[in-house]
């Protein structure tokens, strides 16, 4: 039995879902997710190495049994063995409610194969310490967990954010039915145990669930149609983790069962919070990101979305930490949504605009599932980016949700008139603002509602405006301090800023010395080395500090890391330091929680001082 290194390098990644190429990065012979299968299905089908990379053994011989996964191809470093292979000693099994219990049992070894169970997360000590992540988990009670509300989710979100480098296998669980889910939780290995039970039992497997063979097509159930359906619902799953799509496909493929609808519950909340079981298990709260592609479209097509940690995170933010700039917080004018984003790109809002010709008033979009979107934040991921069925009607929690982000607006910023051309009906009493609504029944853009919100916002900016005159430059300012204080949690670097230069890409500036660029189309920020120190002295960006090492000349990863100051998401900018000194900036390809141990490079290298 040999000690084999799995050759891992990361292809994609999208919240805990990933692709890890394996093998040699140059040459991989396998792109997860993938099978792992056994002697029988090796010889019964033709599976490539590509969708299936590992043959797994079992010796019975004595108790607890022995686990050997061995692999088709050279696939461990130094790639001069084409049949590498892992081995352990499993766990005895007990019932996920015998969790108090602990068999003193612990399936690993040295061959980087551990087997862990519901137990062993809670009673072994050293699990989190090891020296060296192992290459492949198999959580082996998988099966007996996802009958116990929200374990598997927990387990399994434990040993992604712990493990980041190791792959998972949950043992007899996976299928094409819910593979898209299983791959959202993080898992990247699965195998053909229901498969061969749907085969035996006559049905066929599929990605929309277990079903009889239709005989008028001369489909049949058996393993080399089981084995069908895995390829393209691996191709589905791969070409959406692509495409940064997964997650609607996961609510799409959460209907077949009403048990996969409870597990995406349960990952939803427990994405939306920092989790912990009285100590004894925790993970670093939601992978989400802050920046994505130009061109991704977001689908919101179905209630199940309003779960989406995304929206959760939005929805808090506006509720507990949005402050409106001090120069517009004295009336709030709620407008309608658009189907294209960012609404002021619209012709509904630009004539809306045509109304709204008084700066100090702050504009504020009603919107679902978002429930608010101040209209500085527009051009941000994911108020510019999401797609929904625009219907002028709203359901019971679409109202709800904003109501309360409303009535939080309201409460946190002091406004002190609204004016309503959403079309929602809000009450005076309950908001504790005077509300004027300019729609009083009619569509948003006719003539008598648009004439009705000019008049309230003439009459509002003389109310509370009248010798406050705003140009387009000073409003730029105030939209791109309230972008930095969203995105940073701070705009102090531009305490001495004006905004320069010419649209879309404005250039903030601080007399003739260039601070940033707006990037509308990104979201962002595109910040030039010299402003680095500043940024450093405000606190703006967090921080990745790297071990001591050779000049920096690459991208960074995992091993190249001994600290991290700050939150960071997927596209965050990172300001890298070595021995206290300020060495540049990076661009981060993952969230915070991947940062040790990742396969793959954690962000890349912008700046160097």
């Amino acid at each position: 039995m040999t000690d084999s290194t799995l050759g891992r390098t990361v292809a994609e990644r999208l919240r805990h879902a990933r692709m890890i190429a394996l093998g040699d990065r140059k040459n991989p012979l396998c792109i997860t997710p993938a099978l792992i299968g056994t002697r029988n299905d090796e010889s019964q089908l033709s599976i490539s190495t590509n969708l299936m990379p590992f043959v797994v053994d079992y010796d019975s011989s004595s108790l607890p049994a022995a686990m050997t996964i061995t692999g088709r191809g050279a696939m461990a470093m130094p790639f001069d063995n084409d049949s590498p292979q892992w081995f352990c000693q499993m766990n005895h099994i007990l019932p996920p409610s015998l969790e108090d219990s602990d068999t003193g049992v612990r399936g690993r070894s040295n061959g980087g194969l551990i087997s862990l169970s519901w137990q062993t997360l809670r009673h072994d000590s050293e699990l989190m310490d090891l020296p060296e992540q192992p290459e492949i988990i198999a959580l082996v009670d998988a099966i007996q967990l996802a009958n116990h509300p929200g374990k598997l989710v927990s387990a399994l979100a434990v040993l992604r954010t712990h493990f980041p480098s190791s792959l998972l296998w949950c043992p007899g669980l996976g299928g094409p039915d819910n593979l898209a889910m299983l791959t959202w939780f993080g898992v990247d290995l699965h195998d053909f145990t229901r498969s061969r039970q749907a085969e035996s039992l006559g049905f066929l497997l599929t990605s929309d669930g277990a079903r009889k063979p239709s005989e008028e097509y001369d489909e049949d159930s058996d393993i080399g149609a089981q084995y069908n359906e895995w390829k393209r619902e691996i191709s589905a799953v791969k070409s959406a983790l692509k495409s940064g799509t997964l997650r609607q496909l996961v609510e799409k493929r959460s209907l077949n069962s009403p048990k996969l609808i409870e597990h995406l519950r349960y990952h939803d909340r427990l994405m939306c919070e920092q989790f912990s079981d009285e100590g004894e298990i925790s993970i670093n709260g939601a992978p989400l990101r802050r920046f994505v592609k130009y061109g991704m479209k977001w689908r919101c097509h179905s209630p199940v979305n309003r779960q989406d940690p995304l929206i959760v995170d939005w929805i808090q933010r506006i509720i507990s930490d949005y402050r409106t700039p001090t120069e517009q917080s004295e009336v709030l004018v709620l407008l309608p949504c658009s189907a294209r984003k960012p609404y002021s790109m619209s012709q509904s809002h630009r004539r809306f605009r045509g109304s709204l010709r008084h700066r100090p008033l702050h504009e504020v979009m009603v919107t679902s599932p978002l429930g608010v979107v101040p209209r500085e934040l527009e051009e941000l991921w994911p108020a510019s980016h999401y797609d929904i069925p625009v219907t002028g009607e709203w359901d019971g929690d679409e109202l709800a949700t904003i109501q309360k982000c409303v009535k939080s607006l309201v409460s946190n910023n002091g406004y002190k008139r609204i004016i309503n051309h959403s079309g929602v009906n809000f009450d005076s009493d309950e908001i504790g603002v005077e509300i004027i609504d300019t729609r009083q029944g009619e569509g948003a853009g006719s003539h008598e509602a648009l004439a009705r919100l000019k008049q309230a916002s003439e009459d509002a900016a003389k109310k509370f405006h009248p010798d406050y005159r705003m140009n387009e430059k000073q409003q730029l300012l105030i939209k791109m301090r309230s972008i930095s204080r969203w995105l940073h949690n701070n705009d102090d670097w531009l305490e001495n800023a004006h905004v320069g230069g010419k649209p879309p890409r404005w250039k903030i500036l601080e007399g003739k010395q260039q601070l940033a660029m707006w990037h509308p189309q990104d979201g962002r920020f595109a910040f030039p080395k010299g402003t680095l120190p500043s940024l450093a002295n405000f606190g703006t960006l967090s921080e990745v500090h790297l071990v001591d090492g050779p000049k920096l000349e690459g991208d960074i990863f995992s091993s190249m890391i001994s600290k991290v100051v700050g939150d960071i998401r997927v596209g965050d900018e990172v300001l890298l330091y070595r021995a206290g000194n300020l060495l540049g900036s990076a661009r981060s390809v993952t969230a915070k929680w991947e940062y040790f141990g990742s396969p793959g490079r954690v962000a890349k290298t912008k700046h160097r001082l």
